[in-house]
């Protein structure tokens, strides 16, 4: 791996990903944010989409690590990179049917309430959620 940067993926309960990694994508509130090696501190609160990091694997190859990821934070230092979030899910793990019944549910009580509300913003964290999980999933 040409230069890499640790990398550590972490959820309530537990280790996602912990490895090296020469680039991590993730979803800031502000848009994508990519992160190489020797980045300066950095730190930004993630909405929910889909993260993207090239890893180093057992063999040494590098390969694509793609998660749907819920609402977080990422750290980025020089030698660094740290992923705190919700949830984490790979391919295998999203149910697409559940996945679209949960998206159809999330919309219809966020219909129903104001927009500035907290519940608004809750739903719209359930519907960015279950996009990017099918996003994921390519539906």
């Amino acid at each position: 791996m040409a230069s890499a940067v640790a990398f550590k993926l972490i959820t309530p309960t537990e280790i996602v990903f912990e490895g090296e990694a020469e680039l991590v994508i993730a979803t800031g509130t502000e848009g994508e944010e990519g992160i190489l090696a020797h980045h300066a501190p950095f730190l930004t609160a993630l909405r929910p989409g889909v993260l993207r990091a090239n890893v180093s694997g057992s063999s040494g190859q590098t390969s694509r690590l793609e998660l749907a990821t819920s609402e977080g934070f990422m750290q980025a230092l020089p030698d660094r990179v740290t992923v705190i979030v919700d949830q984490a899910l790979r391919f295998e793990d999203v149910d697409v049917v559940q996945t679209r019944q949960q998206l159809s549910e999330a919309l219809e009580r966020q219909a129903h309430v104001a927009a500035q509300s907290p519940e608004f913003a809750r739903e719209q964290s359930a519907i960015d959620f279950a996009n990017a999980k099918l996003r994921l999933t390519g539906h």
